[in-house]
């Protein structure tokens, strides 16, 4: 009887173990969720990473990647990155979007590498459209809203946090400076920026000037120091910055990182610079292509994706409106 009992009691906590294990399939997804939608007439795709690739019981902050001209692929900037697997360590959502053709719209005016015009091309929306839904889907958190991007993608961050930043808590732009014809517009709110650029970058130049691709021009940016100004001025913080040497952790890179700040006490704002002093145009410490010649020396004293996650973890919309709230005289 004992021996029927042990039977049938093995058979319950199998069944259930069973259930349990059919429930978590059932939420899992796959590394990469690839969606489509239609915006301004145009069919655009993007694809989702779910922490350890389960769909959230509960909003996540979010962190979108926008891939450089040419147009990486999701799986491609994720390995670049490493995004995926500090969301699954964090519990981030990773969104990557895709330019039209693999380029952004960032302002720099009819540039486009193969020969189209994409200036119509309503990216601001289209990143827009992408937030409005994840939010309304319940996954993402609309207090910790992020965006970073390389490059191209790093020009169209700036310009979203321009445009788009009363939906944001932050962004972070790599080797990318702001686009001239963009410099005379007003940021909708002031934000949180962390810049990180080499000043031997080839393409994207430090002092400002011709974008450089392949021998041809692509639209002018500003220098990285006026880049960094515009959002210090918008933002009204201090204009004397703390600097600091971060340690020579790669001595054969021919690299040191010089991190400057620009933020005001009990505050949440801040703008931060990462000037790779003797890098090039790379994400530092990325698992990007080794390409010397073309782009310039790869720096390696810091882990670019880890040093921007840390970044964003900081802020959140809620922090930086009780920043101003608590700056605001009352009578």
């Amino acid at each position: 009887m004992r021996h029927h009992s042990n039977i049938f009691a093995s058979l319950i906590v199998s069944t259930v173990m069973l259930g349990l294990v059919v429930g978590a399939e059932a939420k899992a997804k796959p590394d990469l969720l690839h969606r489509t939608m239609t915006h301004g007439g145009l069919e655009r795709t993007y694809s989702l990473h779910f922490p350890i690739g389960v769909l959230p019981d509960a909003p996540q902050p979010l962190v979108f990647v926008l891939h450089g001209g040419g147009g990486a692929d999701a799986k491609t900037m994720a390995k670049r990155t490493g995004l995926n697997t500090i969301s699954d360590r964090e519990g981030f959502l990773v969104v990557y979007p895709a330019g039209i053709d693999g380029q952004w719209n960032d302002g720099r005016g009819k540039t486009f590498r193969r020969a189209k015009d994409n200036t119509g091309v309503d990216d601001v929306g289209f990143i827009s459209s992408i937030i409005d839904l994840l939010v309304n889907e319940g996954m993402a958190d609309p207090n910790r809203l992020y965006v970073m991007g390389l490059s191209n993608g790093g020009m169209m961050t700036l310009r979203i946090g321009i445009e788009l930043g009363s939906k944001l808590a932050a962004i972070a732009s790599g080797i990318a400076n702001l686009p001239v014809r963009l410099s005379d517009k007003r940021p909708v709110q002031p934000l949180s920026v962390l810049m990180m650029n080499g000043t031997d970058d080839p393409l994207v130049p430090w002092n400002g000037g011709p974008v450089h691709v392949l021998g041809k021009d692509y639209g002018e940016v500003l220098s990285t120091e006026q880049t960094v100004q515009y959002w210090v001025d918008r933002a009204g913080l201090q204009s004397t910055p703390s600097r600091r040497m971060l340690p020579d952790t790669a001595p054969t890179d021919g690299c040191r990182v010089e991190v400057v700040t620009y933020k005001k006490e009990g505050e949440s704002l801040e703008v931060i610079l990462y000037a790779m002093k003797g890098g090039g145009h790379n994400l530092p410490g990325g698992n990007t292509p080794d390409r010397p010649r073309l782009v310039g020396p790869k720096c390696m004293d810091i882990n670019g994706a880890e040093v921007i996650w840390d970044f964003f973890k900081r802020h959140s919309r809620v922090a930086q409106d009780n920043s101003k709230t608590a700056d605001t005289p009352r009578e």
